[in-house]
């Protein structure tokens, strides 16, 4: 939803979205999600957005790629400044108050887009389903979750490849 940032009354306004986004820019809008976004002008054009998040988009395994729900629940609050605000030469060095805000260009912000970037900051680097996972066997594949499958995982020397290295650091005697 586009907002003129003209149009927004001193005493702020408040959205509520219940709908589906694109959070994977595939083409298809599949994340449903519900979020409230404050949005009140703190002048000169800048703005500060505060709200609340809700989603359970889907994920791959970090570890194998089958997919898991994974649930979000998360509040933001952000400030937000014209792009014309800030110093644009060369040689600029930006400061700490720059650093934590957000800049947008124009006299319109898209508060979907703040939604989205909540909800993808949101998500691990590093996706599991649980702590425990353990992952498919390295010889044959079978997912190690659903019980053993039987192969012989342990590596000749105990470091394989690497074995050489293991006294590398040993003290001469």
């Amino acid at each position: 939803m586009t907002i003129k940032v003209k149009d927004i009354p001193p005493e702020g306004m408040t959205l509520e979205f219940d709908q589906k986004l694109d959070l994977y820019e595939t083409g298809s809008a599949s994340t449903a999600f519900r979020a409230v976004v404050n949005i009140k002008p703190t002048g000169g054009g800048s703005l500060h957005l505060s709200g609340e998040v809700h989603a359970a988009p889907e994920l791959e395994r970090s570890t194998y790629l089958k997919k898991f729900s994974f649930a979000i629940d998360t509040g933001f609050s952000i400030d937000a400044s014209p792009l014309s605000v800030m110093d644009r030469t060369p040689e600029h060095e930006l400061t700490g108050g720059e650093l934590e805000t957000e800049f947008y260009e124009g006299d319109e912000i898209e508060a979907l887009d703040f939604v989205k970037e909540q909800l993808l900051i949101s998500i691990p680097m590093v996706p599991v389903h649980n702590p425990g996972c353990r992952g498919l066997c390295p010889v044959c594949g079978a997912d190690l979750n659903n019980g053993e499958c039987g192969c012989r995982r342990e590596v000749p020397g105990g470091f394989g490849p690497f074995s050489d290295l293991k006294d590398l650091f040993k003290k001469k005697e």
